[in-house]
């Protein structure tokens, strides 16, 4: 049996290329040990090594609902902060707060309340509540470096009360996001 001039080049380039796939690339017990998470189960620890939180400003001054149903920025500030430092984390107002170094890895909480007068006597609040950070990159397609926003959590809720009342439920319900938070937060160290 004879294998003709081509059959043989065939097999050659196969061989070649078998011999520089199996050169170029790790061996298979290699690859699965680099897909595996550092600790099994924690893959969804979003939050771990974060001990630092700065709570940003929110802007009240976007609508007048917000003065009229009894919103302050003392308010809000001291909802999500003394909450979320009763969880065990690090937390600072912007105004106080000290940069975020390798040592002090950190997010920023994000209050957002948007209120509107449904009548004289009724105010409905959006709120919500998000943890994110920025990191500068570099594109590998560009190799332009560019800032990018990694959102870590985000939770919200509907509130709906009389106006007399509506800043101490905007308060609670406040409270409820940043302990959810803090919360996941805890979860994520152990």
């Amino acid at each position: 049996m004879t294998i003709s001039r081509a059959a043989r080049f065939r097999n050659a380039l196969a061989l070649v290329l078998i011999l520089l796939a199996a050169l170029s690339s790790p061996p298979v017990a290699a690859q699965a040990q680099q897909l595996q998470p550092a600790t099994p189960g924690r893959e969804n620890a979003v939050l771990d090594g974060v001990n630092m939180a700065v709570v940003m400003p929110v802007d009240l001054a976007a609508s007048t609902a917000n003065a009229e149903c009894g919103l302050t920025e003392q308010l809000i500030n001291d909802a999500i902060q003394l909450t979320v430092q009763s969880a065990g984390l690090r937390t600072e107002l912007l105004s106080q707060a000290q940069p975020f170094t390798t040592i002090t890895p950190g997010v920023y909480l994000i209050p957002t309340i948007a209120t509107l007068r449904d009548s004289s006597a009724l105010c409905v609040t959006w709120l919500s509540l998000k943890a994110q950070s920025a990191h500068t990159l570099t594109l590998p397609s560009t190799q332009q470096r560019r800032t990018v926003q990694v959102l870590y959590w985000d939770r919200g809720m509907l509130l709906s009360t009389p106006r007399g009342g509506h800043a101490g439920a905007v308060a609670a319900g406040l409270r409820q996001l940043a302990s959810d938070f803090g919360e996941q937060w805890r979860r994520d160290q152990r």
